[in-house]
């Protein structure tokens, strides 16, 4: 928090406005008994601020408070000990849990108060607006004193935590980066044993059963189209792109499609094919709901 000199520097406040401030006291103190009851009037219009006085004597021990706060508002000398009269009225507020937009809603009402009553006490119009600067000034550097308890206690709790999770999500971010990059690296080496088995499949087709062959290595070259597209969505991936589930979808189907192909000519038992036929027509679903609900995605973006 700023010294009180630094804050009534930012706010302009000159020895003139100490002036205005002992006039505004002249009109303005002798009405503390009328703008205290009708200031927890106001308060007691609202649930969520009359909710903080319980009692008759509850809202007696405020309306002193209050008398107190609104005198030296306009007597006392604005200084580092008013400044930590004024933090520890801000301090109050944020243990008993008020929103700090009740504080300024309150503020409002005063200010609204104080202006009606300048108002139609001083005739002459360039003292008026004079007058009403200073009483401006004045209640704007009290609700910023009393406001900036809520942001400090913001900070306090930020403060606590904030290096350890900025340390977590940074170590979180390199380990799934790294992790990713390890999948990667699987990746490409699972691809090219699928080159290998391609060459075998094809080597097989040349040197002993050509038909026989030449399946097998259709369904090979299935499985490595397949891995080009995983090494394509995971290195989209690790440069920001999205996540897309169909992708795994069409490598469960191409996998069932290559066992189709061999099982085919491995004369397997009619209800294992079928299985597998069966298999085949619900990965087809799930494939056609996926890619339908990822195409609807990818027209809102």
């Amino acid at each position: 928090m700023e010294s009180i000199k630094d804050i009534l520097t930012q706010f302009e406040f000159t020895d003139q406005d100490e002036k205005n401030l002992k006039l505004l006291g002249e009109m303005l103190l002798p009405m503390s008994d009328q703008f205290a009851e009708e200031f927890y009037d106001f308060l007691m219009q609202f649930p969520k601020t009359a909710a903080y006085f319980k009692t008759p004597e509850a809202v007696e021990r405020r309306k002193e408070t209050f008398k107190s706060w609104f005198n030296d508002l306009f007597t006392s000398k604005y200084n580092n000990t008013y400044l930590l009269r004024l933090q520890k009225i801000g301090k109050v507020h944020v243990k008993i849990s008020l929103d700090s937009y009740h504080v300024n809603a309150a503020m409002n009402f005063i200010r609204e108060q104080c202006r009606r009553t300048v108002a139609a006490q001083i005739k002459d119009k360039g003292l008026k607006e004079e007058i009403l600067m200073t009483l401006h000034k004045a209640l704007d550097i009290n609700l910023s004193i009393m406001t900036s308890s809520y942001q400090e206690e913001k900070v306090k709790k930020v403060f606590v935590s904030q290096k350890a999770e900025t340390g977590l999500v940074q170590l979180a971010e390199r380990l799934l980066h790294g992790l990713n990059l390890f999948l990667l690296l699987g990746l490409l080496i699972l691809a090219i044993g699928v080159v290998a088995l391609l060459g075998h499949d094809i080597y097989k087709a040349v040197t002993t059963d050509l038909e026989y062959g030449v399946i097998r290595a259709l369904g090979s070259l299935l499985v490595l189209w397949m891995m080009i597209e995983l090494l394509h969505t995971e290195i989209s991936n690790l440069r920001g792109g999205s996540f897309h589930v169909r992708i795994f979808v069409e490598l469960a189907l191409v996998a069932f499609i290559r066992k189709i192909f061999v099982a085919s000519f491995e004369h397997n038992e009619p209800t294992s094919f079928m299985l597998l036929i069966g298999a085949l027509f619900v990965l087809g679903i799930v494939y056609f709901l996926v890619a339908k609900v990822e195409g609807k995605r990818s027209a809102r973006l």
